[in-house]
């Protein structure tokens, strides 16, 4: 219960003071919508998982999915998947470019570089076998 001396306090507090918790309390604001927009994009991306993983698997549904998810995420992980509903909806030349875009950028990527590698191998053996090979030393084996 509050009495006259708490309201006393209350009324002499510094402009410094009230300034510091407005900006403390736009703080914990901020960081809370960005914790909701990770864990909606998270959900994003498992749904598109989980679309992709049924027989036949829903491409563009997991796409759209993937789509939303690249909102303000800090990995590129919704792109990558997102070039592999591309290539299972067919535009494999699409496909390669996205997820060369993704190595470009992140190119410790040890699964990305396997994924490009298995779809170059058909068309380009020389360019699969050098990703093989790039995935390979990440792993930490020369061969």
């Amino acid at each position: 219960m509050a009495n006259a001396y708490d309201y006393k306090v209350a009324l002499n507090q510094t402009g410094t003071t009230t300034a510091l918790r407005i900006a403390l309390s736009v703080l914990a604001l901020l960081a809370g919508g960005w914790l909701l927009v990770g864990w909606n994009d998270a959900r994003l991306q498992t749904d598109g998982i989980l679309l992709l993983a049924e027989h036949p698997p829903r491409a563009a549904q997991a796409l759209t999915r993937f789509n939303s998810a690249k909102f303000l995420s800090a990995s590129l992980q919704p792109e990558e998947f997102a070039s592999s509903s591309v290539f299972l909806l067919g535009n494999r030349p699409l496909a390669i470019e996205q997820l060369k875009t993704v190595l470009e950028t992140e190119p410790q990527n040890r699964s990305g570089w396997i994924l490009l590698a298995n779809w170059l191998a058909p068309t380009d053996p020389v360019a699969s076998a050098a990703a093989f090979r790039r995935a390979a030393l990440l792993n930490g084996n020369p061969h």
